[in-house]
């Protein structure tokens, strides 16, 4: 019986471990240092087995005792290329759902010449994104056309029924990752040209995207969007951009966020101070934050980002639970304390991807979209954990069957990997809608 070993036990794991379980007979074990985590996992799936340790500090020997033939890491990024090496010197394969770093990506000969399979990117974005574009763009290409244009967009959310509270957000994945992307520096092609906008000017550049049967979403360039030039072989694209989607107003809050500094990472004499001495000390007064604010960014106290402030606990004269930290750990606080589901409430994931082509001989361009709108299940798995753990878990069957075995360092953008991937995807209900216009 072939063996996979599961790193992590959080909310990813579990659609990841339900479909494991559904569709193979495999021996499935999953260690986490969170006792709480692996015996949820126990009471859904008491046929899986669990293990509790520190997964980062002892890797290497929860990989000896179980053996497995391939490992899912569902860790932190920063542990990727630990593991990589790991799986490299134990001989299993490898899946995980985030971003390929360089030292692993260095990996890619040693791991040829050692017959195994890594493939990373494999969640929903990056992961979905990847494959429903490639495959967009083998079908242009096979058609004899040329992209021009490319864009993806990508956003989890709280699903309408959901949208309670005035910032428009909740989270279903990690504060931290959210609110450092609040600074994150980002990359697009407009007009054939690079351009830059760094520590957080990307949401200065906001546009509206209408998502049918949902309405109008806030967009913000994500990242460094033109490695994708390479990686999706399209050395024709002149506009080439990967956004972030968010409810309208989102990007008007972290503007004003990042400007009176809520973001920074500077430590802080935090000792003694409520929310709303903090607040003002980061508007340059002693007092009175909201009058503070409203000086420092030239708004009135009825503005929309005054108001979201407010309700997020700014300006309460409550003690920070803080003796020293920074003013990222401040807000991180609050946002885990305010910006959170109800029981039975759900989430909704929105992923759109467009390319748009010319083709000889054709006057009019075509514009190829591909569409994803998921909702969580209210007392079930939430659609970000479906869309990010059922890739990672079919590509590991898939490794294991055989019907991906090309060996290497990969991301899913070769029709070996995303074809049986999209496939089974949409036999477990995540599905893009297609369509193509004349523009």
């Amino acid at each position: 019986m072939k063996t996979i070993l599961i790193f992590g036990a959080g909310r990813v794991s579990g659609p990841c471990i339900d479909y494991l379980a559904r569709k193979t007979d495999y021996r499935i074990a999953v260690a986490d240092i969170s006792k709480e985590n692996l015996d949820a996992i126990k009471r859904s799936f008491p046929s899986v087995e669990t293990v509790c340790d520190d997964t980062g500090k002892n890797a290497a020997a929860l990989i000896d005792n179980f053996s497995p033939d391939l490992v899912v890491n569902l860790m932190p990024p920063k542990l990727m290329h630990q593991v990589s090496k790991l799986c490299l010197e134990k001989k299993c394969h490898m899946v995980h759902p985030e971003y390929l770093d360089d030292a692993t990506r260095a990996l890619d000969a040693s791991v040829k010449s050692a017959g195994l399979v890594f493939v990373t990117e494999m969640g929903l974005d990056p992961g979905i994104d990847h494959m429903s574009a490639t495959r967009t763009i083998r079908e242009i290409k096979d058609s004899g056309g040329k992209i021009v244009s490319y864009r993806s967009i990508c956003g989890a959310l709280p699903a309408p029924d959901s949208n309670t509270n005035p910032w428009g957000y909740k989270f279903s994945w990690s504060p931290s990752s959210l609110i450092g992307a609040s600074k994150r520096t980002a990359k697009i092609i407009e007009k054939g040209k690079e351009i830059l906008w760094p520590d957080g000017v990307t949401y200065e550049h906001v546009y509206l995207e209408e998502i049918d049967g949902l309405g109008a979403f806030e967009v913000y360039a994500n990242a460094d969007s033109t490695p994708y030039k390479t990686i999706y072989g399209i050395p024709d694209v002149t506009e080439l951009y990967r956004g972030t989607i968010r409810y309208p107003g989102w990007c008007e809050t972290i503007c004003g966020m990042n400007a009176l500094g809520f973001f920074e990472l500077d430590e802080m004499d935090l000792k003694g101070l409520t929310f709303a001495e903090f607040t003002a000390k980061l508007a340059g007064a002693k007092s009175a934050p909201k009058e503070a604010i409203c000086r420092a960014l030239g708004v009135k106290p009825w503005a929309a980002f005054i108001m979201r402030m407010e309700w997020m606990g700014f300006f309460d004269d409550k003690p920070i639970t803080l003796d020293k930290g920074s003013a990222r750990d401040v807000v991180t606080l609050l946002f885990g304390e305010k910006l959170v589901y109800a029981k039975g409430e759900r989430d909704l994931v929105i992923l759109r991807d467009e390319c748009v082509a010319a083709f000889p001989d054709v006057q009019k361009k075509r514009r190829y979209r591909s569409t994803l709108i998921d909702f969580g299940a209210p007392e079930g798995f939430t659609s970000i954990a479906r869309t990010t753990g059922l890739p990672s878990a079919i590509t590991a069957r898939f490794i294991l069957e055989g019907k991906i075995s090309t060996p290497g360092v990969h991301v899913p953008v070769t029709p070996e990997i995303f074809d049986p991937v999209l496939k089974e995807l949409e036999a477990e209900n995540i599905k893009l809608e297609e369509t193509i216009a004349e523009v």
